[in-house]
């Protein structure tokens, strides 16, 4: 997504003070300033647009599973067919577990192995959260969670999946959920970790926003239909757009 403009003038001050910001406001910091029976602050449009470019950086993460999955091992002892349990690697930005499904014959289908699949489901089991942890520079790092409750079809010949689904996003004691619509699905390739299109939805203290893929390592955040931020998905950082 080629946006050019943004607003100019951050120095490396103006940037670590940012970045603070979304330390204190994403509960990452040590300390907690914030009583558990206190209000929450309200949130700024900037800060809703930081949660959602949150969500967006981890799904470009966590998604291709449904693709690149190649697990040899079921759920259980009971060798549930098409059942697979995924724990992400240690020492990477994400750690937890979630569960891939997969089926052939659609959603109706039949549990197959995962390299036969046409139709899959990747989920975070009840009560489980992954916990995610990006470096968005000067040695600040928030901490999150995530929950997944996603499906779509996969093209194995293609090497393409089309995502669709829901979760929440969570911390310091406030949650938000995201969907991403069946009419507008996350479109996943295996050539890349970057969608190639489609769409979440996010709201979060009045603020409506929609991010929208394009196949490149950014992402727009669109509010009231203009593209007000750009999300770098390797990162999780977000800028505004130049007005």
């Amino acid at each position: 997504m080629d946006f050019k403009k943004t607003k100019k003038g951050r120095g490396l001050a103006g940037v670590l003070i940012l970045l603070l910001g979304f330390c204190l406001l994403l509960g990452s910091c040590e300390s907690d300033s914030v009583a558990p029976n206190d209000d929450l602050p309200q949130l700024t449009e900037r800060e809703a647009a930081q949660r959602v470019a949150l969500v967006a950086t981890s799904i470009s993460k966590v998604g291709p599973q449904v693709l690149s999955f190649n697990g040899k091992k079921s759920r259980d002892k009971d060798d549930v067919l098409g059942v697979y349990p995924y724990d992400f690697p240690e020492g990477g930005d994400i750690t937890g577990s979630i569960v891939l499904e997969y089926f052939f014959g659609g959603a109706g289908g039949n549990h197959v192995h995962w390299d036969n699949a046409d139709y899959g489901l990747l989920y975070t089991p009840k009560g489980v959260t992954v916990s995610v942890a990006l470096d968005l520079g000067g040695g600040v790092g928030p901490i999150f969670g995530l929950t997944f409750d996603l499906h779509g079809d996969i093209d194995r010949a293609a090497d393409t999946a089309e995502v669709a689904g829901s979760g929440t996003f969570s911390t310091g004691g406030s949650s938000n959920g995201y969907t991403i619509p069946d009419t507008d699905p996350i479109v996943l390739t295996g050539v890349s970790s970057y969608p190639t299109g489609g769409k979440i939805l996010f709201s979060a203290d009045g603020f409506n926003l929609v991010v929208a893929f394009d196949g490149d390592h950014t992402a727009g955040v669109v509010i009231a239909e203009v593209v007000s931020y750009i999300i770098d998905l390797n990162t999780g950082i977000v800028v505004p757009v130049e007005e």
